[in-house]
């Protein structure tokens, strides 16, 4: 993991004084995410065996077939998933809060060791980012994300949960693992072949995608459009039209491997409470390449690169990531204030109606 700038928190003003100390760029947007206990790394749940990286399709179409009245509200493959989230399947989301005090609670309802809380935005850090790319390879690939950063109508790292691009990426979820291998080993192809063209043609393919699916003059990602009509892409496409009709068959690389924020339609007096939105963690690629020896390990490391992108880093100390420790002594006190605030386990979990119960009792043994 990255080095990190620890901010010790006692009491709850101690933590919002050091929220609005830390947060003073209005320019950008803050996500919030609490844990109750100390992490060796923040990944979403899903990568935390390969057994289940490996089955997340299985896993997703295996929830649908079990509770598929549970779905009947939900419009795209995201909304499926954030529901899954909701109720505790494995998933490559992470959950968020623009409410910091919503992560705070997190951080403190339980837990044996010290609690803690980070920090994310819907704008990249661009050096994080530079710096995936040059792990995997792709040198220049980064002018792609400057060209785009400067332009107002187009971020690659906030999204909707009805856009296309995320219905195309919680649709990739579902798809087999032979599917997957050959759609990545595609994908892969087209950011070396970008890379290059950026390099000796010293143009982007951001300038040329609106017209390049048009364009059939077009030679130099001919492989890459002739790729889009083979099976594993048209299924995946299929999917995608499912539950958006209009959706053609055409997609942006360049999406695919970043880290996204994305908003969700509040599905449940829960996620209005928590004011959850989703940290959506990318697809990495080798770890369906059957051609490439991966370790583990690797797979994990590249996935928190990805999120670290999204992650705040201290403006005096780029190197060192923000984060809040709150040490296990002060949780339950912690826990108490927040409550105060109507910050409690019932408001956290409405329809939770046992734990409302549990709570009334606790409060009375306690007298």
């Amino acid at each position: 993991m990255a080095n990190t700038v620890i901010h010790n928190i006692q009491t709850v003003s101690g933590y919002i004084e050091e929220i609005e100390k830390l947060i003073n760029d209005k320019k950008q947007n803050y996500y919030f995410r609490g844990q109750d206990d100390a992490f060796s790394n923040t990944l979403p749940s899903v990568f935390r065996s390969r057994k289940l990286l490996d089955n997340e399709d299985n896993m997703f179409n295996d929830f649908l077939m079990t509770d598929p009245q549970l779905f009947e509200k939900c419009r795209t493959n995201f909304e499926r998933m954030a529901l899954m989230e909701h109720y505790h399947l494995p998933t490559r989301l992470l959950d968020v809060s623009s409410n910091p005090l919503i992560a705070l609670f997190f951080a403190v309802k339980g837990g044996q060791g010290n609690g803690e809380v980070y920090i994310y935005k819907d704008q990249p850090n661009r050096d994080k980012l530079a710096k995936m790319l040059d792990e995997r390879g792709w040198h220049e690939l980064i002018a792609e994300y400057d060209f785009k950063s400067g332009l107002t109508n187009h971020n690659y790292f906030k999204k909707n949960a009805f856009s296309n691009e995320m219905q195309l990426e919680s649709s990739l979820a579902r798809q087999s693992m032979a599917d997957k291998s050959a759609f990545f080993q595609t994908i892969k192809n087209f950011y070396q072949l970008d890379d290059n063209y950026i390099s000796q043609q010293h143009r982007l393919w951001s300038n040329d995608y609106l017209n390049y699916f048009d364009d059939n003059t077009s030679n130099y990602f001919a492989e890459f459009k002739h790729d889009l009509h083979t099976l594993p892409f048209l299924r995946l496409f299929e999917e995608a039209k499912r539950d958006i009709p209009s959706f053609e068959n055409k997609l942006n690389p360049l999406e695919l491997i970043v880290p996204k924020i994305v908003t969700v339609k509040r599905m449940s007096r829960r996620m209005e409470n928590q004011q959850g939105l989703f940290l959506f963690v990318p697809f990495i690629g080798d770890e369906y390449d059957q051609s490439v020896n991966i370790n583990y390990s690797e797979v994990e490391h590249q996935a928190q690169s990805a999120i670290d992108i999204l992650s705040l880093y201290n403006s005096e100390k780029p190197n060192e990531k923000e984060k809040y420790i709150i040490p296990a002594q002060y949780k339950r006190p912690i826990l108490d204030e927040l409550s105060k605030l109507g910050i409690d386990y019932s408001f956290i979990y409405p329809e939770d109606h046992a734990k409302k119960a549990e709570m009334i009792k606790e409060k009375y043994l306690g007298l």
